[in-house]
């Protein structure tokens, strides 16, 4: 991606956006090769500085792999390495708003370091929400999914959508005025 000089050419590809009310840091966990992510010492070491560049600037970080576990046992074997020390450096910054994360393919929210982390559906197949132990990796075709963030006054809203082609929309109403207002 030649055209986003903020990406660098080389190493781990985590970067910072400054020019939204809220500031984005998006960070590397890919292990090359691997389906499990890891945020190394070199990682965090990077991610510290930038937090403490602009420690009350409402921030959002982003990265595929969640650093949580899920309950989904074949996801959950592909997690995060280094996610501990993540989750302590995080509790150190409390304008950190969100961690926003895919990799698992379902809407799944948690408490994390002080803060909300979540995952969003996929765009494709979802994994199967199958929370039995060992239960053995599949997806099904749910609808494909996404999560769009809305920074409104002072705060982060976040809707989830799915994408399709379905009826309507009908206005709310009842059987002799509108509950619309």
């Amino acid at each position: 991606m030649p055209s986003h000089d903020y990406l660098g050419r080389e190493g781990f590809i985590q970067y910072t956006l400054e020019a939204y009310p809220v500031r984005l840091i998006g960070l590397d966990t890919l292990v090359s090769g691997e389906g499990h992510g890891e945020l190394c010492t070199k990682r965090l070491i990077w991610l510290a500085a930038r937090l403490a560049e602009q420690p009350t600037r409402p921030t959002l970080l982003f990265m595929h792999h969640p650093p949580f576990v899920t309950g989904i046992d074949h996801m959950d074997a592909k997690g995060l390495t280094g996610a501990h020390k993540l989750e302590a450096l995080v509790r150190d910054y409390p304008n950190i708003e969100r961690i926003l994360c895919g990799h698992v393919h379902r809407p799944i929210f948690r408490r994390f370091g002080g803060t909300i982390a979540s995952c969003c559906p996929s765009t494709a197949h979802q994994s199967e929400l199958n929370l039995a132990g060992h239960a053995s990796a599949a997806f099904v075709m749910e609808p494909p999914g996404y999560q769009l963030h809305l920074w409104k006054d002072g705060a982060l809203i976040t809707h989830t959508g799915v994408m399709g082609t379905y009826d309507g929309p009908y206005a709310f109403r009842t059987a002799d005025r509108s509950i619309e207002g």
